[in-house]
């Protein structure tokens, strides 16, 4: 999927996470459903160097 964000292009990077089931009940606009729960935690942010609207910063 592209993405296009104050003129500038960009696609995005999907991050793929395997759920389980919960035995918790949820209500949402009156419908009920079971709560999903990450497998294994998601991954940390990157270290080093990022870059924000063009200007690189340290994490």
């Amino acid at each position: 999927m592209k993405l296009i964000h104050l003129g500038a292009s960009y696609t995005p990077s999907i991050m793929e996470l395997e759920t389980v089931e919960t035995d918790t009940e949820l209500t949402f606009l009156g419908r009920s459903f079971k709560m999903r729960a990450a497998k294994v935690a998601p991954p940390k942010f990157p270290q080093g160097y990022l870059t924000y609207r063009g200007a690189r910063y340290k994490a």
